[in-house]
């Protein structure tokens, strides 16, 4: 933590007192001693906090899986998927970065205190007060900004759990260091010791419960009426996205590798959270919103209820960068990504039965009849992005050759790209988007309940009385894209716990490619377990056509030298915090 603090200390100072678009309103930087009363600059760490969140998908992070390859061998993490990552060298290190919006977090907290000798309460005016209207509306923005602060403060410490977390050399289970409400300076003892899991799952799950009941966040931003709580405001943090970060922590808590005992009561209590998320976006036949909608044309639309994203990031707009960087060379783009044949394994046929299994997969023609999430989400030999068609024959535009800047895979990615509108090219003929990373969606709710009802219930129990079970709330992901894409579900997997666990696990791994899970999720599944490196350590393959039939290839392999992720050495160093399993130089 020493470092930590002496490299934030100096822009701290600045985030305190700055505002941003994302709580309004603006104001200048001129006011003299009355700063502090105007509520965006009391607002200011808050502001922080959020401005501080991803604006797009982190897509290359998938090359550090089987789901992908980095067209020209460089990059940091094509670097760190083939053995290169350390303690010194890890491109998803967020340590320095989420200690410093938890400090902001903290101080903005710590103003957060009612004031009596003030007749509105509040420490300071959120509204102009005329009438007890104003009085109650002041009162209410106080609690839920205040809920807000703690969601955020959860959802920080989450991000260093997840990549952070394992069992440190010393074989305890073991978090990342707790800093409670302090902010902390240079003054202070800064070698502060990580906590035990369990005390940062605890951490994490009373500030998402605080940001419910204490903050009152509502569960869906709704209406027009109320100026505390309407649609307008949905892109803050709601209950919702609390309950949801809380389902999260403790899902990662239940998961093998952070549960090698195997407790049931955890798969109980991260299934009772995704139920509670789960509901509070809706229920479990809330209606999905299209691909387009989902990720584009409703991203900020404050004029509608924004029950499929649950949480995202700062939206950005007249963007193309990910066109840009994944298009084929054709069409102006610099095919940066590609996805791998892994990965399209991985999509099963239209019924939802796995290519091996299935009675029409054909591998003469292995694009047809295929989860209609395939097209949607990968550019194939055929196949189209937007309306340029690809060809990766012989003599094909698509044709790997390294001079040509084609995919090396003989996929395309098309997931989180806007292939029918975004025009990349001459500045004359460019044409951009609004996008947002999707933090937390409606889907992954599902996913995530059906993952941990399983394991505390079995494939078709309800015991606690939602209306819906695990495998109700996989099939309405299955049956989003396919109509009839649950019948392996159903005829095959029946009540069959274990088969039920793959398909579960195969059903991330397709939905949420490319969102920044995948890594995660086959960490928190095999890290703990014996079989970490057949599951980890893999071969990457593509495709080529010759002679008109395809012949699959290796690419490379995937090299991790130990399952979970490495603490960084400077707080090894500094502050003597534990490493984890693994990593010690």
């Amino acid at each position: 933590m020493m470092k930590t603090i002496k490299l934030i200390m100096t822009i701290l100072a600045m985030a305190a007192v700055a505002s941003c678009d994302f709580l309004e309103p603006e104001s200048d930087n001129s006011r003299g001693q009355d700063v502090m009363d105007d509520p965006a600059y009391f607002c200011g760490p808050l502001n922080a906090a959020y401005d501080a969140l991803p604006s797009m998908f982190n897509l290359n992070m998938d090359a550090m899986t089987d789901n992908a390859v980095v067209r020209n061998y460089s990059g940091n993490y094509y670097r760190a998927g083939i053995g290169n990552m350390s303690p010194n060298f890890n491109p998803l290190d967020c340590w320095n970065s989420c200690y410093s919006n938890i400090r902001l977090l903290n101080m903005f907290l710590n103003r957060m205190v009612l004031n009596d000798e003030h007749s509105y309460k509040t420490p300071i005016r959120f509204f102009a007060i005329n009438n007890e209207t104003d009085l109650e509306n002041n009162l209410k923005m106080f609690w839920r900004l205040k809920g807000e602060a703690y969601a955020l403060r959860a959802w920080y410490y989450f991000e260093l759990l997840r990549n952070f977390a394992g069992e440190g050399a010393d074989g305890q289970m073991l978090g990342v260091p707790l800093v409670g409400n302090k902010v902390l300076d240079q003054s202070q003892d800064l070698n502060i010791p990580r906590a035990s899991l369990a005390d940062c799952i605890k951490a994490i799950v009373d500030d998402c419960d605080s940001a419910v009941v204490v903050g009152k966040l509502p569960d869906l931003y709704l209406g027009t009426k109320d100026v505390v709580y309407n649609q307008s405001l949905s892109p803050h943090i709601s209950g919702a996205a609390a309950k949801a970060i809380k389902a999260k922590a403790l899902l990662l808590y239940a998961s093998p590798a952070y549960n090698k005992s195997g407790e049931t009561s955890r798969w109980e209590a991260a299934a009772k959270a995704a139920a509670a998320a789960v509901n509070a976006a809706g229920g479990i036949n809330t209606k999905f919103f299209s691909m387009e909608e989902y990720y584009f044309s409703n991203i900020n639309n404050t004029s509608i209820t924004q029950d499929n994203v649950i949480f995202k990031g700062k939206w950005v707009i007249g963007n193309s960068s990910l066109e840009s960087d994944n298009y084929p060379s054709a069409i102006y783009g610099s095919a940066v990504l590609n996805v791998s044949q892994n990965l399209v394994d991985a999509f099963t046929d239209a019924e939802g039965y796995p290519v091996s299994e299935s009675s029409v997969y054909d591998s003469a023609k292995p694009f047809a009849n295929r989860d209609a999430r395939l097209d949607m989400y990968v550019g194939y030999d055929g196949g189209k992005i937007g309306t340029y068609a690809i060809d990766i024959s012989e003599k094909g535009a698509e044709h790997y050759n390294p001079l040509n800047a084609a995919s090396r895979s003989g996929y395309y990615l098309k997931k989180a790209l806007r292939c029918n509108q975004v025009v990349c090219g001459p500045s004359n003929k460019k044409k951009g988007t609004s996008r947002a990373c999707i933090l937390i969606g409606l889907p992954e709710l599902y996913l995530m309940y059906a993952e941990a009802a399983n394991e505390a219930w079995g494939v078709n129990a309800d015991p606690e009385g939602y209306g819906f079970t695990a495998q109700a709330a996989l099939s309405r992901i299955l049956l989003k894209d396919n109509k009839k894409g649950d019948l392996y579900l159903k005829n095959v997997i029946g009540a069959d716990q274990d088969k039920f666990r793959e398909y579960t696990r195969l059903q991330r791994r397709v939905e949420l490619c490319f969102e920044g899970h995948y890594y995660y999720d086959l960490r928190r599944w095999y890290a703990g377990s014996d079989e970490w490196k057949s599951k980890l350590n893999v071969a990457v393959y593509g495709i080529m056509s010759e002679g008109g039939a395809y012949k699959t290839v290796e690419m490379e392999k995937r090299v991790f030298k130990a399952a979970y992720p490495p603490i960084p050495y400077a707080e090894v160093y500094n502050a003597g915090l534990v490493q984890n399993k693994g990593w010690n130089l």
